[in-house]
């Protein structure tokens, strides 16, 4: 794996590679049910219950590799953002589980109404999503979590 993924060969987990599955999959889903509202599109609606399907399938995966990846968080303050990060993460993807069943079984009977309660459930979710999805960025970008810091210091050690 070294040579052609030397990227991957030094994560100390996984759950970078699949978190933005979700996240994109789940705002393509938001857009097009916003289509489908707008225009009374039933293969809008259909295209955003796939996408969502494909995204929750992605939060599986994601919400996974998060639990394995939760131990290479130090202890302090980062410890209280991973908390923060997986309490709304989970709620999301509970959500998403939640609009995936609601979306098969209304499938047969979808009046308006139930597109936008279709809607304002995909909204929530993008709004909890994002909120999440910054904790996840703290964690990297302003406590470090995940990097390899000895190697990281190591090559930058070298290049000078």
């Amino acid at each position: 794996m070294g040579p052609f993924f030397p990227g991957l060969k030094a994560a100390l987990n996984y759950h970078p590679i699949f978190v933005h599955f979700p996240i994109a999959l789940w705002l393509t889903a938001l857009l097009f049910e916003l289509l489908a509202v707008c225009r009374s599109s039933d293969d809008s609606h259909r295209t955003a219950v796939w996408i969502l399907y494909l995204g929750t399938l992605a939060g599986g995966l994601t919400v996974i590799t998060g639990l394995y990846a939760e131990d290479s968080v130090p202890n302090g303050p980062a410890q209280a953002v991973m908390e923060s990060h997986q309490a709304v993460m989970l709620t999301s993807f509970s959500l998403a589980v939640g609009l995936c069943i609601f979306a098969f079984f209304a499938r047969r009977n979808l009046t308006a109404g139930l597109r936008k309660l279709m809607l304002l459930g995909l909204v929530i979710l993008a709004g909890l999503l994002t909120y999440g999805a910054d904790r996840g960025a703290q964690l990297v970008y302003q406590y470090g979590s995940a990097v390899n810091w000895p190697a990281a210091q190591q090559q930058g050690q070298t290049q000078k």
